[in-house]
């Protein structure tokens, strides 16, 4: 193929990825792929990738909280079929769709969308995570070993710091993590070069589509959801969606632009 070729065919998609605008977007119920059960699979999600076709997903799971020493399990999805299967390794395509789907801006675009980092030390009350005596125990105050007044009043006055570590794209939260790492693109996914959108976690646990411009749209039947992910040509959605403590549905919509 000819540099002149090559060219034209550049420019032709990107003409077809021209920016959406997110607010006119057609987006269809959710669809359910597959369940999941963390119990068989072992650790929790820590990827999602499109294949370049379109026909499977890719999904790792990890086990252990640090990543550098975690150990990883890989299954490919067959979205016709509605199959799970282990496999070796991560494939390559995988790999490549998770560079641009979880890079901190966004993949050749013609606005510079860049996702800020914040980072920050907070104090966060204990009164949820109550130490020692009847009250971490759950003894209902008045029965056998009932928790005093005074025993309720010392929890809640008792703080703790905490490093927060947020991300922000125009002025919306795209995660929170306290005490732990990022994981790039769990609570995002960026759309396919050129579109200059992003799907995020909003604090509901809903998804929600916003482009270049701060338009958004939400999936008002999501919740819980986690690891949002654009298949290769902006056309459909994959993301996560939490159960249960270990079952995890995996699901899809198309989304057409006008």
């Amino acid at each position: 193929m000819s540099l002149l070729a090559l060219a034209l065919l550049v420019l032709a998609q990107e003409a077809g990825n021209a920016p959406l605008d997110a607010s006119a977007l057609t987006i269809s119920p959710p669809a359910t792929v597959t369940e999941l059960d963390l119990g068989k699979l072992k650790g929790v999600p820590s990827r999602l990738a499109w294949s370049l076709d379109g026909k499977e997903l890719y999904l790792q799971t990890r086990e252990g909280d640090d990543p550098e020493r975690a150990s990883t399990r890989h299954y490919v999805i067959a979205l016709g079929e509605k199959t799970l299967k282990p496999v070796g390794d991560e494939p390559q395509w995988a790999s490549q769709y998770w560079t641009w789907k979880s890079g901190q801006s966004a993949p050749g675009g013609s606005t510079p969308l860049k996702i800020e980092v914040r980072r920050e030390q907070r104090l966060q009350s204990s009164t949820s995570t109550p130490m020692g005596g009847d009250l971490a125990r759950g003894v209902p105050a008045g029965g056998t070993g009932g928790v005093s007044v005074g025993e309720i009043s010392a929890a809640g006055q008792q703080m703790q710091k905490v490093i927060v570590t947020s991300l922000w794209l125009k002025g919306e939260s795209l995660g929170e993590w306290v005490n732990a790492a990022v994981l790039p693109g769990e609570t995002f996914g960026w759309a396919p070069r050129g579109f200059d959108a992003i799907a995020f976690i909003d604090r509901s646990g809903r998804v929600m589509v916003m482009d270049g411009e701060g338009r958004k749209q939400p999936l008002n039947q999501t919740t819980k959801a986690l690891f949002p992910a654009w298949n290769q040509d902006g056309a459909r959605l994959a993301f996560l969606e939490r159960t249960g403590r270990k079952k995890l549905l995996l699901k899809t919509v198309d989304v057409a632009r006008h």
